[in-house]
């Protein structure tokens, strides 16, 4: 019989996989647009940067998670830091999308 680890060890990680694809997309495939919360007026390539790679520090997150939790086993700790720092990237990456800490005014091209 499959026990509780492996199951939601291979839970989180198909999850980290499914967060991961979408991400890799926006972060260096310059698809902002991907982003639910994305907002037109907002350069693309700052999207692209910020949302982007925080959506792939949350798959990231998951992966290492479930890899903890097929190799060590569940620990309460542990799943309440993962989803905690879920809540805190999920929400990072929509304002990002939305535009929170990009300057209009300023070109997103160094000088």
């Amino acid at each position: 019989m499959v026990g509780f680890d492996t199951i939601m060890g291979i839970f989180w990680l198909v999850c980290g996989i499914i967060v991961l694809i979408p991400a890799y997309m926006i972060a260096f495939g310059g698809r902002p647009d991907l982003h639910v919360h994305y907002d037109d007026s907002v350069d693309p390539a700052y999207v692209s940067r910020r949302a982007g790679t925080t959506a792939m520090l949350m798959g990231i997150s998951m992966i290492a998670y479930a890899l903890y939790q097929l190799f060590v086993g569940y620990q309460p700790l542990a799943l309440g830091a993962l989803l905690v720092s879920l809540l805190v990237l999920s929400t990072l990456t929509k304002r990002f999308a939305k535009g929170w800490g990009w300057d209009g005014d300023r070109d997103s091209t160094p000088e």
